[in-house]
């Protein structure tokens, strides 16, 4: 099966995601046995518009995550209805250094958004509450040093880490380590040490 890349830009690419996340859904389609073909094309174009997105893939994207080399563009406020809706994310190979800006949580919020906008969202809120899958592998630059001490309460959900190709080393990161739902780490090519 041949997947084709988005071309468009992680910033447009988590808009289309936060504005499906924040769309009503549609009533589902009738079971008319009298659709005609073009009726229920529609409607299946309709319901895939209306999809929320619990995938992201950003593979491969090192320049777009230029100069700062961290995580930051994921996590502008206006973006986080969209992350807590992921399943599974990748960052595989994007020329990562760091994860900072993660340990925010939930206090990330809308500059100049007024506090009735806010008070149903819990701050302490994790951003990644539903995340089960996350690939930051083949970022050779990131060490137990680039996760920050809260990552753990970031991901509650998460049941697979993959940082195959990291400089995680010589241990294994307490972080890592503190994240207790976890099942599969895979983490090849690290600078690990027997101990």
């Amino acid at each position: 099966m041949f997947v084709k890349k988005d071309l468009r830009k992680i910033p447009e690419i988590l808009a289309d995601a936060t504005s499906r996340a924040s769309r009503v859904p549609l009533a589902p389609p009738k079971n008319d046995c009298n659709n005609d073909d073009a009726e229920t094309k529609t409607n299946a174009k309709n319901d895939e518009s209306n999809t929320i997105i619990t995938e992201l893939s950003f593979a491969r994207r090192a320049p777009e995550f230029l100069p700062s080399k961290t995580v930051s563009l994921l996590l502008q406020p206006h973006f986080l209805p969209a992350l807590r809706n992921l399943l599974r994310l990748s960052l595989y190979d994007c020329g990562l250094e760091t994860l900072a800006g993660i340990e925010s949580g939930g206090q990330i919020h809308d500059i100049g958004g007024t506090d009735s906008e806010n008070d149903n969202t819990n701050k302490n809120e994790p951003i990644f509450p539903n995340l089960q899958q996350l690939d930051i592998g083949r970022n050779p630059q990131i060490t137990n040093a680039s996760l920050p001490s809260t990552f753990s309460a970031q991901f509650p959900s998460l049941l697979e880490v993959w940082c195959d190709d990291c400089s995680f080393g010589p241990q294994i990161s307490e972080e890592l380590l503190n994240i207790h739902t976890l099942h599969v780490v895979r983490m090849t090519k690290n600078k690990l040490r027997n101990s």
